[in-house]
């Protein structure tokens, strides 16, 4: 499969489309992660079903790692955050799968930018027990061990980030449903383009939200900061890969395997920790 020429430098997260049944479950787990932290706010003790956690980069990191090397049986990952905070998961992934080998399986939903191919080829290839798709998600981010234990990270619909280690068995099983729900939904990782890296993956994105929002080769070039002739060849590329015969082709393969993203009215901008 063809990899996207080079691109002009990093190129910025995007926000993704919403209203499908998968948007939706993982709305629903936003509000249940924000009803058991305020429910459970005032229990500060050691057998606390439900612990906040500071919503900072440094702790949650420490924390989800702490969390993962812990699995021994089975471990859902919904890794649908940032780039950065994506690596940190991963990092502590691997390192678990490493001293656990088959004895553990993992099923990790993430979203198309979080999606690290070459960590889902190395461990398959080493025999792991990995199961790996992708779904347009809300920023969210949560990492459920054995179904004894969940850390839960979402950006709620106020805007706040809210995290917390809960125990509570119907909240875990609630999150479990859900993610079981979405799961069905989501697309497996063999049925997604290969656009060659995080930075293409985006970039390609970027020019997929343009043709999908019909702003001229002339707009959209500047935007991306290319001139219009090496646009139009990174289109023609794009739809190549998506087997398109047209702009709009591109974009209905595109909207089908959840790589346009989303428009800047529907919900508010993601954001880092």
């Amino acid at each position: 499969m063809r990899e996207l020429s080079a691109v002009p430098g990093p190129a910025p997260l995007t926000r993704r489309r919403p209203g499908d049944q998968v948007e939706r479950g993982l709305l629903e787990v936003q509000a249940l992660i924000e009803d058991a932290v305020v429910r459970h706010r005032n229990f500060v003790s050691r057998g606390a079903v439900v612990t906040s956690v500071k919503p900072d980069e440094a702790v949650l990191s420490a924390e989800a790692a702490r969390l993962i090397g812990r699995t021994r049986r089975g471990l859902e990952v919904v890794l649908a955050s940032d780039v950065p905070r994506a690596k940190g998961i991963y990092r502590a992934l691997g390192e678990m799968l490493a001293a656990c080998g088959d004895a553990v399986t993992v099923r990790l939903l993430c979203v198309p930018e979080t999606l690290d191919r070459e960590f889902v080829r190395t461990q398959l290839d080493a025999g792991r027990q990995l199961e790996v798709r992708t779904a347009q998600l809300p920023w969210m981010e949560t990492v459920l061990v054995d179904n004894q234990v969940v850390l839960a990270c979402a950006d709620l619909v106020t805007g706040n980030r809210q995290a917390a280690v809960v125990r509570d068995v119907s909240v875990i099983r609630t999150l479990h449903n859900l993610f079981a729900g979405v799961w069905r939904r989501a697309i497996p990782v063999e049925q997604q383009l290969d656009f060659g890296g995080w930075a293409r993956a985006e970039f390609a994105r970027r020019i997929l939200d343009r043709l999908n929002a019909g702003v001229t080769d002339e707009v959209a070039a500047r935007e991306l900061s290319v001139s219009v002739r090496t646009y139009r060849r990174y289109v023609a590329e794009i739809m190549e890969m998506l087997g398109a015969n047209s702009r709009f082709q591109a974009g209905a393969r595109a909207a089908e395997l959840g790589l346009l993203p989303l428009g800047p009215a529907s919900r508010p901008a993601r954001r880092t920790a």
